[in-house]
């Protein structure tokens, strides 16, 4: 979030206090009482106005007081419906948004400066030579040229502080790292060979009942022995794939500057600049078999630098798979997040705080980042502070 936008948020938030305690102390009135009567007089006119003209819509009104009126009243009905159906998350919002109003009060903390010494300060060359040393080679520089994939996504977004959510397009992160998955690797390798496993078992298993068994007889046992243990690896498989889901990501990591790429079947991953990462999408609506089958918009990110020694191929990675704007949104949300004059956006706080209550990083295979653990509440869990760096 900028400097002005910041100041606009704090702006209004003074602005809508000032008007509320003016209020008050006119009417005598307090908020809930004032928005009861707002409420009653708004019913009132809607309820006046489908009088005069039965059959109709109010929120397709003419009338452009009364149509905002009966949308307001959907929005307030939708509130308490949701209020009603779902008590533990209205619980878990009216606890957040009061430890919000606690950490703003205690201004000492919330607007207090920490270090910010552990962020990548380092030049592109500086950065681009410690990815070599990584990798343990130099790298060879690429041109991508398609016919298909031409649409190149913008590299940042125009305000860092919206856009992307982690329920609405799936990006994670813990602070010091932020994941963006891919269409290949291992964890999809091992869902295909789950589901080939037990749709084999049961294959065999309605071949057994329905001809080998009259002949088997006293041996009907020999088939179990076979497609049980294909169904339970299988299943097995099926259940513990995410276990290898962490190789199959690109790390964006805002501490070093540089991007972990995913592990290849047949590759390991490299590091290199974030510079060098582009993402590309599909210069058609959909990408979709070449029998016309299930269609599926996906997009490409392509490593500018690879390592020399990767002789055969020029690595390039399918991701996305949700549609254009999500998948431009999740880009740019990674190069953002790369660039360290900008604060975290309060878009990540809820997977940094689900990744500080189980004490992780990312990829959950060590803790989580030290660096991060002043900006949140012990307690909570919660991020406590105005910027998150």
């Amino acid at each position: 979030m900028s400097s002005d936008d910041k100041k606009s948020e704090e702006e209004r938030i003074f602005d809508e206090l000032v008007e509320r305690y003016i209020a008050e102390e006119e009417d005598g009135l307090t908020h809930e009482e004032r928005e009861k009567i707002k409420r009653e007089n708004r019913v009132n006119a809607i309820n006046q106005w489908c009088a005069e003209n039965p059959n109709r819509d109010p929120t397709r009104a003419k009338d452009k007081t009364i149509k905002q009126l009966a949308l307001d009243e959907e929005a307030v009905v939708r509130l308490e419906e949701f209020r009603k159906n779902n008590p533990e998350k209205m619980a878990e919002i009216e606890r957040r948004g009061e430890n919000k109003s606690k950490y703003r009060d205690n201004r000492a903390t919330y607007k207090e400066q920490l270090s910010k010494d552990y962020l990548h300060k380092d030049s592109y060359e500086a950065r681009l030579k410690k990815a070599e040393a990584l990798n343990g080679c130099g790298f060879k520089t690429r041109t991508f040229k398609s016919k298909r994939f031409t649409d190149e996504y913008a590299a940042e977004l125009k305000s860092p502080n919206s856009g992307s959510t982690l329920e609405g397009h799936w990006v994670r992160g813990d602070g010091q790292q932020i994941a963006i998955s891919w269409f290949g690797g291992w964890s999809n390798l091992f869902t295909a060979l789950s589901f080939l496993l037990m749709v084999s078992a049961v294959m065999f298993f309605f071949v057994d009942l329905v001809v080998i068994g009259f002949v088997w007889g006293d041996y009907r046992w020999v088939p179990f022995v076979i497609y049980m243990p294909l169904f339970i690896i299988g299943f097995y498989m099926h259940k513990h794939r995410a276990i290898l889901s962490h190789r199959d990501k690109f790390y964006f990591n805002r501490h070093t500057g540089l991007v972990k790429t995913p592990h290849t079947l047949f590759r390991k991953p490299f590091y290199l600049p974030y510079e060098d990462i582009v993402c590309f999408g599909a210069n058609e609506r959909n990408v979709g078999s070449a029998r016309g089958g299930s269609r599926v918009f996906v997009s490409l990110m392509v490593p500018l630098k690879y390592p020399k020694h990767y002789r055969l191929t020029k690595p390039t990675f399918y991701v996305g798979g949700f549609n254009r704007q999500w998948d431009s949104l999740q880009y740019a949300t990674a190069m953002t997040f790369m660039d360290t004059s900008i604060p975290l956006g309060t878009h990540l706080y809820q997977s940094i705080e689900h990744y500080f209550k189980i004490d992780k990083d990312i990829t959950e295979k060590h803790g989580f980042p030290e660096e991060l653990k002043p900006y949140l509440d012990p307690t909570d869990c919660q991020v406590n502070r105005q910027e998150v760096w």
